[in-house]
């Protein structure tokens, strides 16, 4: 998360970029919590904090009594996390931008219309709205808001399913960003690349901040397990079960597969400029052969030490530690809910 938030006026529409001298506008998220003129994680912390000591304090008002508070907390956790991340996702995105400059075999300027217009597909605020409404239309037709909840009132029922709903609203915003995300990473690897893309220190700084993304969304995902595992019915009925395997899966595909295409994009350009370098070596090489002296002698050398260093460069957007700390932050939400699934042991 951000360590500073400008506190600028309500009304106010754009903010600093982490891009010196750049102006991003805000999303609707940031601007419901402009009120608070707090930085926006604890402008959510203090909604979500609001709307959970109002829910409560409703329930208790009909049953004499605060049921659900552990569902209701998580709730709480979850109302926070969600916007959070597609701000904070919405702000390093824009770092983006200078690293493509680095490795795309473009023109600046078709670089930067690339960009703006891939921005303007994951962060449009139309869709992410529409978004929200569809998962949540989805998932009441899949019944997946049959959690068992018991209430003496009816108002009771209400209240906590208007919570749920607004939580599961903002789960739609955020799943929107992210699979148009994981498809603009996949339209990079369609893009001619440069030689940069070997010789870049950003490559694997770019391919850990995509992997922050799949480790929040499987924060998300698990904090979603626990909530349903935490209501009285858990994940008994064949339709939660569903629902939670394909998520699951659909968070495994997306920290892959964008991942091996650029690995495929990668050794690809590689080969090609291997290839390419090669025939310049065999060019030295017969002048070597032909003229041998000092010069053309250690020209040759200069020309084998960067064709082996080319050919011994990384091929994935990150090393093989970060693989197995990414795989396992990963993976381990995925067992806790799926074993509950499969055997019930929570």
């Amino acid at each position: 998360m951000e360590n500073s938030h400008p506190h600028s006026s309500p009304d106010a529409q754009i903010e600093e970029s982490p891009l010196a001298g750049e102006k991003l506008p805000r999303l609707f998220l940031e601007r419901i919590v402009s009120f608070s003129q707090l930085p926006y994680y604890w402008g959510w912390v203090v909604l979500s904090a609001v709307i959970f000591l109002g829910v409560s304090v409703a329930i208790f008002y009909f049953e004499r009594a605060f049921k659900y508070i552990i569902p209701l907390f998580i709730l709480a956790i979850l109302t926070v996390l969600q916007p959070s991340i597609v701000i904070w996702a919405h702000r390093k995105m824009s770092l983006l931008r200078d690293y493509l400059l680095d490795i795309i075999d473009l023109p600046g300027i078709d670089i930067y219309d690339w960009y703006d217009r891939q921005m303007a597909v994951i962060f449009d605020e139309k869709r992410m709205v529409a978004s929200g409404f569809l998962i949540n239309i989805i998932y009441h037709v899949f019944s997946g808001d049959d959690f068992g909840f018991v209430f003496q009132s009816s108002y009771s029922y209400a209240i906590i399913y208007i919570d749920y709903f607004l939580t599961h609203f903002f789960m739609g915003v955020g799943l929107y960003p992210l699979l148009c995300t994981a498809l603009m990473v996949h339209k990079i690897t369609k893009l001619p690349m440069n030689i940069n893309v070997l010789l870049s220190r950003n490559l694997q700084v770019k391919g850990l901040l995509y992997s922050k993304f799949t480790i929040l969304a499987s924060c998300v995902y698990a904090l979603w397990g626990l909530f349903r595992l935490s209501t009285p019915a858990g994940l008994s009925s064949w339709q939660s079960k569903i629902i939670y395997s394909f998520f699951a899966l659909l968070i495994l595909a997306y920290f892959i597969l964008p991942q091996y295409s650029i690995h495929q994009m990668i050794i690809k350009t590689k080969k090609e400029k291997l290839d390419l370098f090669s025939k310049r070596t065999m060019a030295r090489a017969e002048e070597a052969f032909a003229m041998p002296n000092k010069e053309s002698i250690l020209n040759l050398r200069t020309y084998l030490d960067i064709e082996q260093q080319l050919d011994e460069m990384c091929v994935w957007p990150f090393g093989s530690y970060e693989i197995l700390h990414i795989v396992l932050i990963v993976i381990i939400p995925f067992v806790v809910v799926l074993l509950e699934i499969m055997l019930g042991v929570i």
